[in-house]
């Protein structure tokens, strides 16, 4: 047995590790594998570089922000398996509703017209002179962040001068909202169906209606573990890609929750699990309860592919927002990271049917398509 260590963030699209590793998938590949709990992000990227951990749920613009020495050491990072799509959720203070009620009283079921309602809230704000709005991200080089400023943006308001935007681990945000240190955050789940339960905010609109099924975790590490520990790497992704299929299966979702509140794993209570994994938002008033099929995409349209053009898009976020200084390459940095070959050899090598490219156009098709006669999701952005 080959012994490997990787660490996760209590969420739940650590899934694919969790079933791994209780349903023997890990083991049947040989391997002894030690899940870390770990409690921020840059806990993570820290252990992964130094070492500690050979591997890692990551969020997907770490492993750039990483490999381009932006925010940290220079250490390069590769990946060649993703955790699923979609996930997140931008919520907000019941204080900030009630703000937002007046402009429009339907907002909890019209997500579309959110931030335009966020819009009036902030220029009243501003005219009464008060102070800025403060929204959480879970780290500056993660998927939330850019979901939280492209949904900011497609209302007019500036991420920079119009709010404040900073960082608080995913198992925190509840708890800052709730001491009235933030307004509002974006998250993965299940923490922001836990804080409509504990009645500390209200969910406004998803990850997945914000761009539809954008990319989220991928399985992180080095480029020179990856080169000197190739079987091991290829037996790892193997196994999430199994587990990955299990949790797509509609009779396993009751063992599935039950693994995730395990206080080893996510240690939220169930019923906080149950409305991601069911697809459902929940609101304080249960009238209000609202389907997002694809709020969670854990395997269907190809959601484990490492897809480069998802990489690109990352890349050009970070040079929106200024985190690069230094203009990049962003396809040859794309592809140095994302290795989409491996994952074809891999997967395509137990007989799974996969593309041949490696990027597909991104927010050109608002109803699922196929693509070299596989089917793909709609990717639209708000």
């Amino acid at each position: 047995m080959t012994q490997i260590n990787i660490g996760f963030i209590p969420l739940t699209d650590s899934a694919p590790l969790v079933v791994a590793q209780e349903q023997g998938f890990f083991e049947k590949e040989g391997l002894d594998v030690r899940l870390q709990r770990e409690v921020s992000w840059s806990n993570i990227r820290d252990k992964l570089t130094f070492g500690e951990i050979e591997a890692a749920q990551m969020l997907a613009p770490m492993l750039m922000a990483s490999t381009l020495g932006v925010g940290g050491l220079k250490k390069p990072l590769v990946t060649a398996y993703s955790f699923g799509l979609n996930g997140n959720a931008i919520s907000v203070s019941n204080a900030l509703y009630r703000e937002m009620l007046p402009y429009e009283d339907k907002v909890l079921a019209k997500p579309e017209l959110s931030a335009q309602v966020l819009k009036k809230v902030i220029d009243a704000r501003q005219g009464a002179g008060k102070e800025r709005l403060r929204f959480a991200v879970v780290f500056p080089f993660s998927m939330h962040h850019y979901l939280l400023r492209h949904w900011l943006s497609s209302a007019g308001i500036s991420p920079e001068q119009d709010v404040q935007i900073v960082v608080v681990p995913p198992p925190s945000v509840v708890k800052a909202m709730e001491e009235d240190l933030i307004d509002g955050y974006c998250v993965g789940e299940p923490w922001g169906t836990h804080a409509a339960m504990r009645k500390a905010g209200v969910t406004l609109i998803t990850g997945y209606e914000i761009w539809n099924n954008a990319p989220e975790k991928v399985l992180g590490v080095t480029k020179t573990w990856a080169e000197a520990n190739s079987e091991t790497h290829r037996k790892l992704i193997w196994a999430l890609y199994q587990a990955s299929e299990w949790i797509d299966q509609p009779d396993n979702k009751e063992t599935l929750v039950h693994w995730l509140a395990q206080p080893q794993y996510v240690g939220a209570p169930e019923s906080s699990l149950w409305n991601c994994i069911n697809q459902e938002i929940y609101h304080p008033d249960d009238q209000l309860r609202r389907q997002v099929p694809n709020f969670t995409t854990p395997f269907k349209y190809l959601a484990n592919f490492p897809w480069q053009s998802h990489a690109d898009w990352i890349l050009q976020q970070m040079q929106a927002c200024g985190q690069l200084a230094e203009p990049l390459d962003v396809a040859a940095v794309s592809e140095s990271i994302y290795w989409t070959d491996l994952y074809r050899d891999v997967v395509g090598g137990h007989g799974v049917t996969l593309p041949s490219a490696n990027r597909k156009p991104e927010g050109e098709h608002c109803a699922p398509w196929l693509l070299e006669g596989i089917q793909m999701g709609e990717d639209c952005f708000i």
